[in-house]
């Protein structure tokens, strides 16, 4: 049975806890919990949570939110240096979360509503045809040296432009690598904001793309690439 105390109330140890109350509140509750071990246990264990929520707060931590979107649910999530992941694919939360604690073992991932509100705003702007540029920090500490230099390259291209993986291979000094530049675009953790989905085939079809066609040709559409689409007898996915 949980021991409770008639004299301190319990808002007045949260208070105490978090550091509050004025000085002479604080005195005269101090003088209270001197008298009651009950309520300095409960007052040690109010301020262990609240450094532990400071730190996850302020602290080195994967963060991550979802959102509605053309696609269906959208996931991101993001580390104190930029987007880390973007995902429509997995079938739930736990999924996503758990490919998270996959490859940050040691770091806490949480889910956070407020953070992340740049990203889903921005997200949603371009899909609907309002914003041709992202203005996020994407962050590729954690990728191989070959895959950050895809990335890096792809990011640079504009809305509605196309390149081809060869094109891509010859920016990085590895001319011969276009098979290997696609992989490393098929693992891209952080489509769309970095767009592999502008990277195409010599012969201008459109190629590969994680989780579907569909997302590349819907993708394409919403830049204007209709042309492109049309030149190989591909049609636009319409947008929900």
């Amino acid at each position: 049975m949980t021991r409770r105390c008639t004299t301190c109330h319990e808002e007045d140890v949260l208070a105490w806890a978090l550091g509050d109350p004025d000085a002479d509140a604080a005195r005269k509750l101090a003088e209270r919990m001197a008298a009651c071990p009950v309520c300095r246990e409960r007052a040690v264990d109010y301020r262990i949570l609240q450094r532990w929520a400071a730190g996850l707060r302020d602290g080195p931590v994967i963060r991550w939110r979802r959102f509605d979107s053309p696609f269906g649910a959208m996931r991101v999530a993001a580390s104190p240096a930029g987007l880390v992941a973007l995902s429509w694919q997995d079938e739930n939360d736990d999924a996503f979360v758990g490919g998270l604690e996959d490859r940050y073992p040691s770091t806490p991932v949480v889910r956070d509503t407020d953070r992340l509100g740049p990203a889903e705003e921005q997200l949603t702007e371009y899909f609907g045809r309002r914003r041709p540029r992202f203005d996020l920090l994407v962050d590729f500490t954690e990728l191989g040296d070959f895959q950050r230099a895809v990335l890096n390259a792809a990011s640079g291209l504009a809305f509605g432009e196309t390149v081809t993986y060869t094109d891509i291979a010859r920016r990085i000094g590895r001319p011969k690598a276009s098979r290997a530049v696609g992989n490393a675009l098929g693992r891209n953790p952080v489509p769309i904001v970095v767009p592999c989905h502008r990277v195409v085939r010599t012969d201008r079809t459109l190629g590969g793309y994680t989780g579907g066609l569909r997302y590349k040709r819907a993708l394409l559409d919403i830049e204007g690439r209709t042309d492109l689409l049309r030149s190989h007898g591909q049609t636009e996915m319409p947008l929900a």
